[in-house]
């Protein structure tokens, strides 16, 4: 086996990505979101590889995993970040889907810059994917099943894709904890019209609220449970105390209920 990269990934060199990746984030983060924030939120997409990396070693401390030089599929692949670092930091055969074809165009124009082959990423969603069975040692599914029309399904193709032994990982929001990640704040996310209404309060959009699909880590247990075939486990990471009154029904939420706004989860398939 090689020696692994220690390095960070290598700075945007390519201007046309640059810009692409600009236009693209201040619609999301400006339009989309509503952000007041989003520059800074832009400026940090141009170097997302490096959060993606700090993410995968992570996991490979705390789950005692090698992701070098294996086979990977990217569900929901977005704009590339998670691919450019398996394949540079962990010199990985890299295969992918994502439904919008403007990310996929940021995504071959990032395969372009790093030497991946472009083809391996097609515009398919999750609930259909048209890989092999047993095909791939690590499938990754990062904030993708909220935006999913049948998390069970998706998660029915993860599994099949996967060879025996290996593994998936998924990162997505618990929306039994009040908060919206993407728009950055605390809404009362038990009922999806009262958070539309709160959004309107704040002058903010709420047309992003409505594709999203707002289940909890109970909803996704009763999931993963049906399953015969897998073992899986979740990840908590140190939460911090929160102050003031709503601060206080955070904590209940976390230390009393174990309700936490992240849910990371690995599946081994057996």
């Amino acid at each position: 086996m090689g020696q692994k990269s220690t390095g960070r990934i290598k700075n945007m060199t390519n201007k046309t990505l640059e810009e692409k990746l600009i236009a693209y984030y201040t619609r999301y983060y400006r339009d989309i979101c509503s952000l007041s924030d989003y520059q800074q939120r832009v400026e940090n997409r141009l170097r997302e590889e490096d959060q993606d990396l700090d993410r995968l070693q992570r996991l490979e401390k705390i789950l005692r995993l090698d992701f070098h030089r294996k086979k990977h599929f990217i569900v929901g692949a977005g704009t590339g970040g998670l691919a450019i670092v398996l394949r540079r930091h962990y010199q990985g055969e890299i295969f992918g889907i994502e439904p919008s074809l403007e990310e996929l165009e940021i995504i071959k124009l990032k395969c372009q810059d790093y030497g991946i082959n472009s083809d391996h990423f097609t515009a398919e969603v999750g609930e259909k994917i048209s890989a092999p069975d047993q095909a791939f040692d690590f499938v990754f599914c990062v904030t993708v099943l909220e935006h999913v029309q049948n998390v069970e399904q998706c998660l029915d193709e993860m599994i099949r894709i996967t060879k025996s032994g290996g593994g998936i990982y998924i990162k997505t929001p618990n929306y039994a904890y009040p908060y919206e990640g993407h728009y950055k704040t605390h809404l009362p996310l038990w009922s999806k019209t009262l958070s539309r209404f709160v959004l309107r309060l704040a002058r903010r959009s709420d047309q992003f609220l409505k594709t999203i699909n707002l289940f909890t880590a109970s909803d996704l247990d009763a999931v993963l449970m049906k399953k015969k075939n897998i073992y899986w486990q979740r990840i908590y990471e140190p939460v911090s105390i929160s102050g003031g009154p709503w601060g206080r029904l955070l904590n209940y939420l976390k230390f009393k209920k174990g309700v936490y706004p992240t849910q990371d989860i690995f599946i081994t398939k057996l």
